[in-house]
Protein backbone atom coordinates (compact mmCIF):
# COMPACT_ATOMS: atom_id res chain seq x y z
CA UNK A 1 0.00 0.00 0.00
CA UNK A 2 1.00 3.55 -0.71
CA UNK A 3 1.79 5.91 1.53
CA UNK A 4 -0.87 8.70 2.02
CA UNK A 5 0.42 12.55 1.66
CA UNK A 6 -1.75 15.48 2.86
CA UNK A 7 -2.04 18.70 0.84
CA UNK A 8 -3.95 21.73 1.91
CA UNK A 9 -5.35 24.51 -0.09
CA UNK A 10 -6.48 27.76 1.57
CA UNK A 11 -9.13 30.26 0.15
CA UNK A 12 -10.88 33.23 1.75
CA UNK A 13 -14.58 32.65 3.09
CA UNK A 14 -16.91 35.58 3.96
CA UNK A 15 -14.91 38.05 2.16
CA UNK A 16 -15.60 41.58 3.18
CA UNK A 17 -12.63 43.93 1.20
CA UNK A 18 -10.97 42.87 -2.06
CA UNK A 19 -8.04 45.90 -3.56
CA UNK A 20 -6.51 44.93 -6.59
CA UNK A 21 -2.46 45.27 -5.67
CA UNK A 22 -1.34 47.19 -8.61
CA UNK A 23 -4.57 49.83 -7.91
CA UNK A 24 -3.08 49.85 -4.70
CA UNK A 25 0.76 50.10 -5.59
CA UNK A 26 0.06 53.30 -7.94
CA UNK A 27 -1.83 54.67 -4.71
CA UNK A 28 0.98 54.12 -2.66
CA UNK A 29 3.45 55.67 -4.85
CA UNK A 30 2.13 58.58 -5.50
CA UNK A 31 1.26 59.69 -2.22
CA UNK A 32 5.16 60.63 -1.57
CA UNK A 33 5.25 62.29 -5.25
CA UNK A 34 2.01 63.96 -4.92
CA UNK A 35 2.92 65.62 -1.31
CA UNK A 36 6.57 66.33 -3.00
CA UNK A 37 5.21 67.99 -5.23
CA UNK A 38 3.15 70.35 -3.89
CA UNK A 39 5.57 71.27 -0.61
CA UNK A 40 8.06 72.29 -3.29
CA UNK A 41 5.15 74.04 -5.50
CA UNK A 42 3.84 75.79 -2.33
CA UNK A 43 6.75 76.85 -0.76
CA UNK A 44 8.55 78.12 -4.19
CA UNK A 45 4.72 80.51 -4.25
CA UNK A 46 4.60 81.23 -1.39
CA UNK A 47 7.83 80.94 0.88
CA UNK A 48 10.57 81.80 -1.90
CA UNK A 49 13.05 83.52 0.85
CA UNK A 50 12.07 81.39 3.63
CA UNK A 51 12.88 78.44 1.74
CA UNK A 52 16.12 79.44 0.17
CA UNK A 53 17.85 80.75 2.88
CA UNK A 54 21.41 79.41 3.80
CA UNK A 55 23.31 79.71 7.13
CA UNK A 56 26.39 81.08 4.96
CA UNK A 57 23.91 83.55 3.31
CA UNK A 58 24.86 83.00 0.26
CA UNK A 59 22.41 83.06 -2.98
CA UNK A 60 20.69 79.82 -3.60
CA UNK A 61 17.80 79.52 -6.14
CA UNK A 62 16.18 76.14 -5.55
CA UNK A 63 15.10 74.63 -2.21
CA UNK A 64 15.88 70.88 -0.37
CA UNK A 65 13.74 68.79 0.30
CA UNK A 66 14.14 69.04 4.32
CA UNK A 67 13.34 72.74 3.40
CA UNK A 68 10.30 72.76 1.78
CA UNK A 69 9.20 69.98 3.82
CA UNK A 70 10.06 71.07 7.45
CA UNK A 71 7.77 74.59 7.39
CA UNK A 72 4.44 74.54 8.10
CA UNK A 73 1.50 74.08 6.49
CA UNK A 74 3.46 72.04 4.22
CA UNK A 75 5.05 69.53 6.41
CA UNK A 76 2.01 68.39 8.05
CA UNK A 77 0.74 67.23 3.86
CA UNK A 78 3.80 65.98 3.75
CA UNK A 79 3.62 63.87 7.11
CA UNK A 80 0.38 62.48 6.94
CA UNK A 81 1.32 61.24 2.95
CA UNK A 82 4.29 59.35 4.54
CA UNK A 83 2.61 57.93 7.18
CA UNK A 84 -0.01 56.57 4.65
CA UNK A 85 2.87 55.52 2.14
CA UNK A 86 4.99 53.87 4.63
CA UNK A 87 2.52 51.73 6.56
CA UNK A 88 1.97 48.95 4.33
CA UNK A 89 5.36 49.04 2.67
CA UNK A 90 6.59 47.43 5.73
CA UNK A 91 4.42 44.37 4.69
CA UNK A 92 5.42 44.84 1.08
CA UNK A 93 8.91 44.03 2.32
CA UNK A 94 7.28 40.93 3.13
CA UNK A 95 6.48 39.87 0.24
CA UNK A 96 9.40 40.46 -1.18
CA UNK A 97 11.54 38.37 1.00
CA UNK A 98 8.83 35.44 0.10
CA UNK A 99 9.08 35.58 -3.26
CA UNK A 100 12.55 35.69 -3.21
CA UNK A 101 12.59 32.64 -1.35
CA UNK A 102 9.81 30.85 -2.87
CA UNK A 103 12.29 30.87 -6.23
CA UNK A 104 15.09 29.19 -4.13
CA UNK A 105 14.35 25.95 -6.61
CA UNK A 106 15.89 28.32 -8.84
CA UNK A 107 19.40 28.74 -7.50
CA UNK A 108 22.16 25.83 -7.49
CA UNK A 109 21.87 23.73 -4.05
CA UNK A 110 25.45 25.19 -3.45
CA UNK A 111 24.30 29.07 -3.81
CA UNK A 112 21.00 28.71 -2.28
CA UNK A 113 22.40 29.20 1.21
CA UNK A 114 24.43 33.05 -0.06
CA UNK A 115 20.63 33.81 -1.76
CA UNK A 116 18.93 33.42 0.91
CA UNK A 117 21.04 35.58 3.21
CA UNK A 118 20.52 38.30 0.44
CA UNK A 119 17.23 38.38 0.52
CA UNK A 120 17.20 38.86 4.38
CA UNK A 121 19.77 41.36 3.58
CA UNK A 122 17.72 42.99 1.52
CA UNK A 123 14.32 43.16 3.38
CA UNK A 124 16.22 44.23 6.34
CA UNK A 125 17.49 47.38 4.53
CA UNK A 126 14.52 48.09 2.93
CA UNK A 127 13.03 47.55 6.23
CA UNK A 128 15.10 50.09 7.93
CA UNK A 129 14.90 52.81 4.63
CA UNK A 130 11.14 52.78 5.34
CA UNK A 131 11.93 53.43 9.10
CA UNK A 132 14.51 56.74 8.31
CA UNK A 133 11.83 57.40 5.59
CA UNK A 134 9.09 57.84 8.37
CA UNK A 135 11.69 59.53 10.82
CA UNK A 136 13.18 62.03 8.46
CA UNK A 137 9.97 63.43 7.71
CA UNK A 138 9.04 63.74 11.50
CA UNK A 139 12.14 64.72 12.69
CA UNK A 140 12.96 68.45 10.23
CA UNK A 141 15.73 69.74 9.96
CA UNK A 142 14.48 72.77 11.65
CA UNK A 143 13.87 70.93 14.71
CA UNK A 144 16.92 69.10 15.27
CA UNK A 145 19.18 69.37 12.58
CA UNK A 146 21.91 66.94 13.57
CA UNK A 147 19.19 64.13 14.13
CA UNK A 148 17.59 64.73 10.72
CA UNK A 149 21.10 64.45 8.87
CA UNK A 150 22.18 61.42 10.66
CA UNK A 151 18.90 59.69 9.42
CA UNK A 152 19.03 60.88 6.15
CA UNK A 153 22.50 59.49 5.95
CA UNK A 154 21.27 56.07 7.17
CA UNK A 155 17.86 56.18 4.73
CA UNK A 156 20.69 56.83 1.62
CA UNK A 157 22.71 54.02 2.66
CA UNK A 158 20.44 51.28 3.27
CA UNK A 159 18.49 52.76 -0.11
CA UNK A 160 21.15 52.02 -2.06
CA UNK A 161 22.04 49.12 -0.75
CA UNK A 162 18.55 47.12 -1.08
CA UNK A 163 17.97 48.54 -4.49
CA UNK A 164 21.72 46.59 -5.45
CA UNK A 165 21.03 43.36 -3.91
CA UNK A 166 17.25 43.70 -4.89
CA UNK A 167 18.86 43.79 -8.77
CA UNK A 168 21.33 41.07 -7.84
CA UNK A 169 18.43 38.94 -6.35
CA UNK A 170 16.21 39.35 -9.28
CA UNK A 171 18.69 38.68 -12.10
CA UNK A 172 19.87 35.80 -10.24
CA UNK A 173 16.23 34.12 -10.18
CA UNK A 174 15.95 34.23 -14.22
CA UNK A 175 12.63 36.24 -14.44
CA UNK A 176 11.13 33.98 -17.55
CA UNK A 177 7.95 36.26 -17.81
CA UNK A 178 8.53 39.06 -20.87
CA UNK A 179 7.03 41.86 -17.99
CA UNK A 180 9.56 40.88 -15.02
CA UNK A 181 12.17 41.28 -17.39
CA UNK A 182 11.06 45.03 -18.24
CA UNK A 183 10.78 45.53 -14.66
CA UNK A 184 13.95 44.34 -14.12
CA UNK A 185 15.56 46.26 -16.44
CA UNK A 186 13.33 49.47 -15.37
CA UNK A 187 15.19 48.52 -11.94
CA UNK A 188 19.05 49.01 -13.45
CA UNK A 189 18.18 52.31 -15.32
CA UNK A 190 16.79 54.07 -11.62
CA UNK A 191 19.68 52.20 -9.91
CA UNK A 192 22.28 54.00 -12.42
CA UNK A 193 20.38 56.91 -12.04
CA UNK A 194 20.35 57.42 -8.76
CA UNK A 195 24.14 56.64 -8.57
CA UNK A 196 24.71 59.69 -10.75
CA UNK A 197 22.53 61.93 -8.66
CA UNK A 198 24.22 60.74 -5.46
CA UNK A 199 27.69 61.18 -6.76
CA UNK A 200 26.20 64.76 -8.08
CA UNK A 201 24.68 65.63 -4.21
CA UNK A 202 28.10 64.36 -2.68
CA UNK A 203 30.31 66.60 -4.50
CA UNK A 204 27.66 69.73 -4.30
CA UNK A 205 27.13 69.05 -0.49
CA UNK A 206 31.01 68.87 0.23
CA UNK A 207 31.20 72.16 -1.66
CA UNK A 208 29.03 73.97 0.06
CA UNK A 209 30.04 72.81 3.49
CA UNK A 210 33.94 74.15 2.01
CA UNK A 211 33.43 76.48 0.20
CA UNK A 212 29.73 78.34 0.74
CA UNK A 213 29.78 79.01 -2.78
CA UNK A 214 26.27 80.50 -4.30
CA UNK A 215 24.16 78.55 -6.21
CA UNK A 216 25.95 75.08 -5.21
CA UNK A 217 23.21 74.13 -2.53
CA UNK A 218 20.87 74.83 -5.29
CA UNK A 219 22.34 71.97 -7.21
CA UNK A 220 22.91 69.75 -4.39
CA UNK A 221 18.90 69.72 -4.41
CA UNK A 222 18.23 69.18 -7.72
CA UNK A 223 20.17 66.05 -7.16
CA UNK A 224 18.05 65.83 -3.43
CA UNK A 225 14.91 64.91 -5.77
CA UNK A 226 16.55 63.49 -8.88
CA UNK A 227 16.85 60.68 -6.26
CA UNK A 228 13.32 60.86 -4.59
CA UNK A 229 11.35 60.49 -7.73
CA UNK A 230 13.73 57.99 -9.43
CA UNK A 231 13.53 55.78 -5.85
CA UNK A 232 9.42 56.21 -6.33
CA UNK A 233 10.30 54.78 -9.54
CA UNK A 234 11.88 52.21 -8.39
CA UNK A 235 9.44 51.07 -5.93
CA UNK A 236 6.72 51.65 -8.29
CA UNK A 237 8.25 48.43 -9.75
CA UNK A 238 6.41 46.16 -7.25
CA UNK A 239 3.09 47.05 -8.93
CA UNK A 240 4.33 45.28 -12.01
CA UNK A 241 5.80 42.02 -9.72
CA UNK A 242 2.45 41.85 -8.21
CA UNK A 243 0.03 42.81 -10.57
CA UNK A 244 -2.64 40.21 -10.25
CA UNK A 245 -2.67 39.99 -7.15
CA UNK A 246 -5.06 40.60 -3.93
CA UNK A 247 -5.50 42.58 -0.53
CA UNK A 248 -7.95 40.71 1.12
CA UNK A 249 -9.82 40.05 3.98
CA UNK A 250 -11.81 37.74 5.33
CA UNK A 251 -11.76 34.42 7.33
CA UNK A 252 -9.63 31.23 5.67
CA UNK A 253 -10.61 28.23 4.99
CA UNK A 254 -8.81 25.14 4.54
CA UNK A 255 -9.21 21.93 2.47
CA UNK A 256 -6.90 18.84 2.97
CA UNK A 257 -6.62 16.65 -0.09
CA UNK A 258 -4.86 13.13 0.37
CA UNK A 259 -3.58 12.00 -2.62
CA UNK A 260 -3.47 8.24 -2.87
CA UNK A 261 -7.06 8.74 -4.16
CA UNK A 262 -8.90 8.47 -1.21
CA UNK A 263 -11.47 11.60 -1.74
CA UNK A 264 -10.71 14.99 -0.06
CA UNK A 265 -11.96 15.85 3.12
CA UNK A 266 -12.99 18.70 4.09
CA UNK A 267 -13.07 21.02 7.49
CA UNK A 268 -16.58 21.26 9.01
CA UNK A 269 -16.32 24.67 8.91
CA UNK A 270 -15.68 24.81 5.45
CA UNK A 271 -18.08 26.17 2.30
CA UNK A 272 -16.12 26.72 -1.39
CA UNK A 273 -18.05 27.94 -4.28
Amino acid sequence: MGSQAETKEERIEGNIFKLDFKTFGRVTVSLPAFSLLFCLLSALIFQYDQVNDTQCNVYNFFPSISAVTGIAPQRYVWRICIALHSTPRFAIGAMYYNYFTSRLHLIEPSQQSLFKRLASFAFWTYTVENICLVLVAYISNVENYSLHEKIFVIFMITSCFHQFFHIILFTWCHPEIEKLKKSLNYKRICFVIIMMFTAGLLYCFARHRWYCEPGVFSIFSICEYGIAFTNIAFHYTASIEFAGFYWYAGLPSSKVKITNGIQPANNNHSKHE
